[in-house]
């Protein structure tokens, strides 16, 4: 039923000690499970935040001062010394990546929403990834069956469509295909992003939304996990489906508005 069920059974004797069967209880306690969930998360991010913030303040200003330095450098070097200065600055670069993603995870965001056409969200992004996406050859092919009227925070929403079709165009090869759909489904508005990639391993399927937890090499492992504490945010969920060998399907929740 693709619930938590707790059970109990007892059996049943009459007045004289005589068995007569067996008595059986069934507890949905589904809810009381995602609350658990829930609660751990919320704890572990407490956690996770309190570190960040040292982090941020121990690491921010040194990074400030060595890429500014580098940069100057590169202005100023040629050859050998050049090519140092820009390895350094590309670093620098990508640490303050890193340390950007860990910030925007931990940090509290005030939700301000407003009404919006969530496909006009998706043809934005998917113009914004178009370089990555011709570079690639990859085959992008859109569904758009219903209007997604949307009533959420426009920047957040954007934010973790972002991560999620990043994440797709990533992992595919040269000529596979990244299909998005959108329709409806009972009161929630679905986003349906899917490829042809290598699929993910049945046993990472429980962790993706994990933070820090990646299989790439050079990941932080942290853009899934913010899209799935955005989609959260407004009221909405996220699954995923995958089979190795044949790719990935990420299907987005979000409240419709009538």
């Amino acid at each position: 039923r693709g619930g938590t069920f707790l059970t109990s059974t007892s059996p049943l004797f009459d007045s004289s000690g005589n068995f007569m069967g067996t008595v059986h209880i069934v507890r949905d306690i589904s809810e009381l499970k995602k609350l658990r969930e829930k609660l751990a998360m919320s704890e572990k991010m407490a956690a996770l935040g309190e570190v960040a913030a040292k982090v941020a303040h121990e690491i921010r200003n040194p990074l400030v001062s060595i890429g500014g330095f580098s940069r100057r450098l590169e202005r100023r070097l040629d050859g050998k010394l050049l090519e140092y200065a820009s390895v350094i600055t590309r670093e620098v670069d990508r640490l303050e990546q890193i340390l950007k993603e860990i910030l925007s995870f931990v940090r509290d965001v005030r939700i301000s929403k407003e009404e919006l056409e969530g496909v006009e969200i998706i043809k934005d992004i998917i113009s914004l990834f178009s370089q990555e996406i011709n570079k690639k050859g990859i085959i992008v092919e859109t569904d758009f069956k219903d209007p997604l009227s949307l009533e959420v925070d426009p920047n957040r929403i954007k934010e973790a469509l972002i991560n999620i079709i990043n994440n797709a165009i990533q992992i595919i090869d040269e000529r596979e295909h990244l299909t998005i759909r959108t329709y409806k489904e009972n009161d929630f508005g679905v986003i349906e992003v899917s490829d042809t990639g290598p699929g993910i391993n049945e046993k990472d399927l429980p962790y993706i939304f994990d933070p820090f937890f990646t299989t790439k090499i050079d990941g932080t492992g942290l853009g899934l996990a913010i899209a799935h504490r955005i989609i959260e945010e407004h009221q909405g969920k996220i699954d995923v489906y995958s089979t190795m060998g044949e790719g990935t399907t990420f299907k987005i929740y979000l409240p419709y508005k009538n």
